[in-house]
Order: structure tokens, then C-alpha cells, then sequence
């Protein structure tokens, strides 16, 4: 292995492999978050629905209206929160990330400074295979948001049956 190697390999995986894995890592943490926020202020709401419907039925303090409102507000607001979580995608965005930190992961595996000791012809095409290896885990991840985006279906116009159409 050249020192020309060592330096390339050393500076693509710094700026390249392990700032996408980063990124990657970062951006599964952030969705996960955001899906476990979501998930739990869904079961909060549902709770509260339960609460409040035994509240109103018992009538308590007289507030029998505000509860039967608060009732009829909290699932709303639950099924709100359960089309937010599914138009973002939370949960298949994680994945998408996590599946791609995780080739990644696997790909650093197979790097060839971390192969037996190999001639110079020998590493440098370990070395573009490895390079070849991570960049196609990086399209990879590229094209599923192509996939995710193409599974939105537009809402088509509605059909006018106007006189002038005829």
C-alpha cells in the first residue's frame, strides 16, 4: 500500500463514509423520535378520551357539555396525529437511514487496509472496490427516496360534468 493510498483511504473515509454514516445515524434517531413523540401523544389522547367520556357521563362538577366536547376533540386529535405520522413516513424513513448506516457499517468491514497485506496493484483494486462498494450503498439509499415519493399518490381532479365540456 502507497502512502498515496493510505492518505486517499484515510480522507475518503473521514469525509465521505463517516460523515454520511453520521448524518445516517443522526437522521434514524431524529425519525425515531419523532414517531415515538407521536405514538405516545396518540395513547395520551386516547387515555384522556377514555377519562373524559367517564367524566361526562358521570356529569361531573356539572361540566357534562365540556366533557362530551373534550370527548369528541381528543380522538380527533389522535387521528390527526395518526395521518401526520403516516403522510411523514416516520417509521419507514428510520429505516431507510438505519438500513443505509448499517450497509455502511458492513461495507467498513470489508476495507482493505483491514485485509492480510496484499502488493500495491493488489490494494489499490481492493481499494477501488471498497470505494465502488460504499458509493453504491450511497445510491442505494438515494433511489428509496424515489420509491418513498412515488408511493404518494396525487389527488386526482375532480370530473366536471359541466354543459361546456360537452
Amino acid at each position: 500500500m502507497t502512502e498515496g493510498d493510505q492518505q486517499f483511504l484515510a480522507l475518503y473515509r473521514k469525509h465521505r463514509f463517516e460523515d454520511q454514516r453520521a448524518f445516517y445515524d443522526s437522521r434514524r434517531r431524529e425519525f425515531e423520535t419523532a414517531r415515538d413523540q407521536v405514538l405516545w401523544l396518540t395513547a395520551v389522547f386516547m387515555v384522556l378520551t377514555a377519562a373524559v367520556a367517564a367524566l361526562a357521563s358521570a356529569n361531573v362538577g356539572g361540566l357534562k357539555s365540556v366533557w362530551a366536547v373534550l370527548a369528541i376533540a381528543f380522538p380527533a386529535l389522535s387521528t390527526a396525529l395518526a395521518a401526520y405520522n403516516a403522510l411523514y413516513a416516520f417509521e419507514r424513513q428510520a429505516k431507510i437511514y438505519g438500513d443505509a448506516a448499517n450497509a455502511l457499517l458492513r461495507a467498513r468491514a470489508d476495507s482493505p487496509d483491514l485485509k492480510p497485506a496484499m502488493d500495491d496493484a493488489a490494494f489499490q483494486e481492493a481499494l477501488r472496490a471498497h470505494v465502488e462498494q460504499i458509493e453504491q450503498i450511497l445510491r442505494t439509499e438515494q433511489a428509496q427516496w424515489g420509491q418513498l415519493i412515488g408511493e404518494i399518490k396525487p389527488v386526482a381532479p375532480p370530473q366536471s360534468n359541466s354543459i361546456q365540456e360537452r
